[in-house]
């Protein structure tokens, strides 16, 4: 034979199991349900003015989809579903319904056979005038009962005989008769209605049990491996698949557990080998995890057999092609979402490669921002160049352009503009998911640009959105990572404010959010709290831990540390690392931020342990130009504040009052209490070091000043900012003794000593706090 000159189909080497519906236990019990049900409404309509009442109807209706749908379940799970009280049901018929299926264990094939056939006969009849029909043929029940009675029609006299056995042994695992016992004449005089069928419905009578030998020869059979006790069904994957896709993009936390998720896609696959989606499904899975390895199989898998299906039919060669493109569009995501950038280009290059010669826009619009995300500065502009696209995939772009932007030095009013366009189309065409995410970049960008209240209002929109949507027959909200930001941004609004009581019940209230965010915000601020305080082993254990989610903010709080544990040296070290990581990656979502607030830890490090002032300045004037190009206003009001501090330091501090007296209504609209406290407290200084020499004017300066210390104190005590504290008390004393407030000097002095001995702190760290 000449192969060279035939074409081989693969298409008929694949294994075509999982297009063919097992006949298992479940399935059998679910047949005998509706079958009980159909004879019970037969009766009924034959008795005079005896109907069945509408609730009885609705939730056998209801219960029959739902374990049509469902995947097959141990008996004992059943007998709990139908008599823990959900559904209304009447008692005659889970009687008959027991009865039925302690016949088929008792009496055999014949009464399994029986079972199926007799449905079929007695409740599919044609329909006539006299005698209309309980169930259509093109009903629900009606195609699945006719595919069990077909499905059982081709079954070879082993197969049946293994069915029959597994049928025994699902029935033996349950609880035999317990639901029967439960059934009792008091019990069936409640639950039924007087136009309800009654017990009179005789239930069908018990045969003499068979002897032991019948079942110890059927343990001679080989069980056939295509009959397990809970196979899934074709039909019932595709359901299970769509559902739990659905839940883990809209609300992760009701998906299935994912070690459950994946056993149940296990099962799936030993059943259904050839089903593609369900790889897929697992790929998604995977990523939840953070799991590489699990998530490239299961892609590879997944888009493996979805082009070996149809690789032999020539009239899909174009979905072949498809296929292609978006297995490389997939791999490239999954890339970008570990951080493997350049291995993630190039599968973007590949995926707009094969979108262009195929004319696919889509593919292309999609390949174009996930290769925004993966790629540089130049790759971004260009891939989100104004093309036309569609509602979905043009919202996406504008929240990436956005941030492009707004990365660049863009003008914060351009910036939010990009953002407005992409919300109307978000509105326009309800896209909710797009919605949350534009909500949680709006309250990013606030937060870059210092304005903290913006930014706190556009996390408690998000967190008040209705985002309720019905995913089967339930309401789930939408709980996505957006949410997740929005909560740790209110979370680190309230910790900005030295509310920490507050932050710690927003974390616990949101805990079934993704935790990533919210485990860095705990992080951060159990860090931040623990170096106001002093407490250096609490500090360094918590920047270990958000180390694992920020690498770079968790490198700034430990060069913090070093500082005020007075290390120098490692402190310019560790800054030294995040300057030079800045210059090249200045591509990244917060180079800018980063930077200068390294810039500005540097330049107290060299004020506090260096001799020569004009370095410090002109570092400082740097960070000034580099935040007032960026337009980040309120790191460019810290930085004129220090600037303010050393000219204080100089002797300049006329100078220094006017700089502090131009910054300090931001710092105190947007400023965290800590910095609000310091920038008090600086202004104070300012104002002491510029009051007169002598007279009544030096004592009224004087008295304001202690006042405004109050609200110094209160601030620091919130954030328990110990040594601050302690160095705010001694200034107020000072202050107090100028004025000849012996009284007020002595009351300072006396809660000096009290704080030092409850908190004893190292005194030396005072020396170098400057502002």
């Amino acid at each position: 034979m000449d192969l060279g000159s035939e074409n081989l189909d693969l298409s008929k080497l694949i294994n075509v199991k999982g297009n063919v519906d097992n006949i298992t236990p479940h399935k059998i019990a679910v047949v005998a349900f509706i079958r009980e049900y159909g004879l019970l409404k037969i009766e009924a309509k034959d008795m005079i003015d005896c109907t069945m009442a509408p609730k009885y109807r609705k939730d056998f209706c209801i219960l029959a989809l739902k374990l049509i749908q469902c995947p097959d379940m141990e008996f004992k799970d059943l007998e709990n579903l139908l008599t823990l009280g959900r559904y209304n049901l009447l008692s005659v018929h889970l009687e008959n319904f027991c009865v039925r299926l302690k016949n088929i264990h008792v009496n055999g094939i014949s009464a399994l056979m029986d079972c199926v056939t007799s449905t079929v006969d007695k409740l599919m009849i044609e329909q006539n005038e006299a005698n209309p029909c309980i169930i259509t043929r093109c009903s629900v029940l009606g195609f699945y009962l006719r595919r069990i009675m077909l499905h059982l029609d081709k079954l070879t006299f082993v197969q049946v005989v293994s069915l029959y056995k597994s049928f025994c042994q699902y029935y033996q695992k349950g609880r035999p008769g317990l639901m029967m016992r439960s059934l009792s004449k008091e019990k069936l005089n409640n639950m039924e209605p007087p136009g309800a069928p009654t017990s009179s419905v005789s239930p069908v009578f018990l045969e003499e049990s068979k002897p032991p030998e019948v079942f110890m020869k059927m343990n001679m059979i080989e069980r056939d491996n295509s009959l397990e006790e809970c196979q899934w069904s074709r039909k019932q994957a595709e359901l299970f698949t769509a559902q739990q896709a659905n839940l883990l993009q809209i609300n992760e936390k009701k998906a299935l557990p994912p070690r459950q998720l994946q056993k149940t896609i296990m099962q799936i696959i030993n059943d259904i080998p050839d089903y593609s989606d369900i790889h897929f499904l697992s790929f998604l899975n995977c990523i939840r995890m953070k799991e590489f390895c699990g998530a490239q199989d299961s892609l590879y898998n997944c888009f493996d057999r979805t082009v070996f299906n149809i690789c032999g039919n020539a009239n899909n060669c174009n979905d072949k092609n498809k296929n292609f493109r978006y297995a490389a569009l997939n791999r490239a995501a999954m890339h970008t979402q570990f951080g493997h950038l350049s291995v993630a280009m190039e599968g973007v290059q590949e995926a707009l490669g094969a979108a262009q010669e195929a004319a696919d826009a889509a593919c292309l619009a999609h390949a174009a921002a996930w290769g925004a995300l993966a790629g540089g500065r130049a790759r971004r502009a260009a891939l989100l160049a104004r093309v036309p696209r569609a509602p979905r995939v043009a919202a996406a772009a504008a929240q990436l352009m956005a941030q492009h932007a707004a990365v660049n030095a863009a003008k914060p009013a351009e910036v939010f503009q990009i953002i407005t366009k992409g919300d109307s189309i978000n509105y326009l065409h309800s896209m909710t998911d797009l919605t949350m995410a534009g909500l949680a970049n709006t309250a990013a960008l606030w937060s870059l640009y210092g304005k903290t209240e913006m930014a706190s209002i556009s996390c408690q929109l998000l967190l008040n959105l209705n985002t309720k949507c019905n995913v089967g027959s339930s309401s789930v909200w939408h709980w996505s990572e957006a949410c997740a930001v929005a909560g740790a941004g209110a979370a680190s609004v309230a910790a900005w404010r030295g509310e920490g009581v507050l932050a710690a019940a927003l974390l616990s209230h949101l805990h079934h959010l993704p935790p990533p965010p919210l485990r860095a915000v705990a992080a951060s601020h159990r860090a931040g709290a623990a170096l106001l305080a002093g407490k250096w082993e609490e500090a360094e254990q918590s920047i270990r831990q958000l180390a694992s989610f920020d690498r770079w903010e968790s490198q700034l709080l430990k060069a913090e540390m070093y500082f005020l544990k007075g290390d120098a040296t490692n402190a310019l070290e560790t800054l030294q690392d995040i300057l030079d990581f800045c210059k090249t990656e200045d591509d990244s979502l917060h180079f800018a931020s980063l930077r200068l607030k390294a810039m500005i830890l540097m330049s107290q490090v060299q004020l506090s342990y260096g001799s020569s002032q004009s370095t410090n300045i002109l570092l400082l004037n740097e960070a000034l130009s580099w935040a007032k190009k960026f337009h980040l206003h309120y790191l460019a009001a810290i930085v004129e504040m220090h600037i303010a501090n050393v000219q204080l330091l100089m002797g300049c501090a006329k100078n220094a009052l006017v700089l502090v007296r131009k910054v300090l209504p931001l710092i105190m609209a947007h400023g965290s209490a800590y910095d609000m406290a310091r920038g008090l407290l600086l202004y104070t200084k300012c104002r002491i070091a510029t009051a007169p020499l002598s007279g009544e004017t030096r004592v009224q300066v004087f008295q304001s000043c202690c006042e405004a210390l109050e609200s110094v104190k209160e601030n620091f005590s919130k954030i328990g900012a110990q040594v601050r504290l302690l160095q705010t008390w001694y200034i107020q004393a000072q202050l107090h003794n100028d004025v000849g407030n012996i009284a007020g000097r002595n009351q300072c002095a006396w809660m000096y000593r009290q704080l030092e001995t409850q908190n004893p702190v190292d005194l030396s760290n005072m020396l170098h706090i400057m502002y």
